[in-house]
């Protein structure tokens, strides 16, 4: 399904089979000497068919393309890279160069991984999650997608201009969902390209799976940077278009803040492992019990939880001790 949402700007959704999304919102840019897609979407052969059916009603071929920018390195927006590039032989990647090199690190580097399994073994996760995180999804990236990634990416930058047809873009680096998500902003009509970063209704899922990250603080911290803005139309990577952006970056705030009060008041009683504070969170999802929840499901719900108990421990208000291998979060006094 294909729909021309501005003069030369049509927004594409591709299915994500076996995904509550739905549905992702790819958007191509068209001008007489270049076309530009934003995202691609998951790796399965109805997807490609549909990004080609949708190319094909704005009347642009897939060896037309000539770049492709990616709001960031996840499976249902980079999933289709090599059927692209299979067509498109000399289209670039465009991303920013911190979700490039972790990418990068991601794929080739088998420490980085095993890191990533220590990290979740030692907040409580099961061994079905901390060793199999390349299982949770049918779709998951392959190696295949960061080699068409590596062979030709550009990386962008911070504040970057990146001009096609009558549209002139500014890249906004805005980590969070992601270490190297950026929305793209054209402030002349007032166009903003969210990616994940501010979708009209779902949470971004903000995660942290390594020590050394504070996902949670850079997801506010950016929530800040676009808040000052001028936009009219939010175009974001899942859903649908809105025009509520401030009122729903308000939204996103409090979501966070009676989050982590909840989190905080969890701990007032006992001292707990993130994943048995993140099994006794209320989530919005379809399941009945914390036992029906899928592994994938479990392991985004331990890292929310991570995410805000690193905030919670900046501030002081818990604290952490080992015992047995295991990190036990407490709230402080006061």
């Amino acid at each position: 399904m294909v729909n021309q949402i501005f003069p030369n700007i049509f927004e594409i959704k591709i299915p994500l089979p076996h995904s509550p999304l739905g549905h992702l919102n790819s958007y191509l840019i068209r001008s007489k000497g270049r076309n530009l897609l934003i995202d691609t979407g998951l790796n399965f052969s109805q997807s490609y068919k549909s990004l080609v059916k949708g190319l094909s009603e704005a009347e642009v071929k897939p060896e037309q393309l000539h770049e492709i920018l990616l709001t960031h390195f996840h499976v249902d927006h980079v999933g289709l890279i090599p059927r692209i590039k299979a067509a498109s032989k000399e289209a670039r990647l465009l991303i920013h160069s911190t979700e490039f090199t972790l990418s990068k690190i991601i794929v080739e580097d088998e420490y980085y991984l095993r890191g990533i399994a220590d990290f979740l073994g030692s907040n409580g996760a099961p061994s079905s999650i901390a060793t199999k995180l390349h299982r949770f999804h049918p779709a998951f990236f392959t190696p295949q997608a960061y080699v068409e990634l590596a062979g030709s990416a550009t990386p962008v930058a911070d504040g970057q201009e990146i001009s096609i047809g009558d549209y002139s873009f500014q890249v906004l680096w805005t980590p969070g969902h992601s270490p190297g998500h950026i929305c793209l902003y054209e402030p002349t009509m007032k166009i903003l390209f969210s990616g994940d970063h501010l979708l009209p209704s779902i949470t971004s899922h903000v995660s942290q799976y390594i020590e050394d990250m504070d996902p949670l603080n850079d997801y506010l911290a950016s929530l800040t940077k676009i808040e000052k803005l001028d936009v009219d139309e939010v175009l974001p990577a899942h859903e649908n278009k809105f025009s509520h952006y401030r009122e729903r970056i308000t939204q996103l705030r409090e979501h966070h803040k009676h989050r982590l009060i909840e989190i905080k008041n969890h701990l007032k009683t006992e001292s707990l492992t993130a994943y048995s504070l993140a099994s006794r969170i209320p989530w919005d999802v379809n399941y009945g019990s914390w036992e029906e929840f899928p592994p994938f499901q479990k392991y985004l719900a331990l890292g929310e939880t991570l995410a805000h108990l690193k905030v919670l421990e900046q501030r002081c208000s818990v604290k952490r001790a080992k015992t047995k291998g295991l990190t036990l979060f407490t709230c402080t006094p006061g």
